[in-house]
């Protein structure tokens, strides 16, 4: 008899209400393990701060003179990108809005054969505008610009020129598309293209155009 009372009080203590609270308030408002609670979170847009590194692979195309458009030269190299990106999302309509922002990079293409001196150059920070639809709590696509500059470091003309290597300074327009996707709650693996093209046209013998292909995949990290 003795035992079965013990057995019963210890069984209402367990049950209480008090101590029922205890327990609930050490249970995690969201699991990002459980992607059906992501909602409570996410409420149809992740806003604000979003942060990204990633790893690209860049087709070039060059095109220029020196001292006339007599001497004037064309040729293509591929390397690869190291971008490191920063974005701050508002809603504007339901799962839609923009993005505010800025990125840099760093850009290395290989010696070859052809070109024995390669190419390296950074991305300058610049300004990121663009739209953003959140598909899903997991899915998100979106689209802008970017406005910046980007520091040639060291460029490798074809041999034929006498001056076979450049370092400058040009502007740059890039048009990107993106798509996140979120395999967590505020981790998301981030698949990008970007299209972009750079100009420099002082008032001296040369000139340099480049258009640039860029295929991306990286890390998000957004703060929610």
């Amino acid at each position: 008899m003795t035992r079965v009372l013990s057995t019963l009080l210890i069984l209402g203590w367990a049950l209480c209400p008090a101590n029922l609270g205890a327990q609930e308030v050490t249970e995690p408002l969201i699991r990002p393990e459980l992607p059906k609670e992501w909602s409570r979170a996410v409420r149809g847009f992740r806003r604000e701060h979003n942060f990204s590194i990633s790893y690209g692979h860049v087709i070039s195309r060059w095109k220029g003179h020196l001292t006339d458009d007599v001497n004037i030269f064309s040729f293509s190299n591929e390397g690869h990108q190291v971008r490191i990106a920063y974005a701050f999302h508002l809603p504007l309509i339901g799962p839609f809005g923009y993005y505010l922002g800025t990125q840099t990079s760093a850009l290395m293409v290989p010696p070859t054969s052809k070109n024995k001196v390669g190419e390296i150059s950074y991305g300058l920070p610049g300004l990121n505008l663009g739209l953003i639809l959140n598909l899903s709590d997991r899915v998100r696509v979106g689209t802008g610009v970017e406005l910046g500059w980007h520091r040639i470091e060291k460029l490798g003309l074809p041999e034929s020129f006498e001056s076979e290597r450049i370092s400058v300074t040009g502007e740059t327009r890039t048009w990107n598309a993106q798509v996140d996707y979120f395999y967590r709650l505020s981790w998301a693996v981030q698949l990008s293209y970007e299209s972009s093209e750079l100009d420099y046209a002082p008032e001296d013998s040369l000139s340099l155009r480049k258009l640039s292909r860029t295929w991306s995949l990286g890390i998000l990290k957004h703060l929610i």
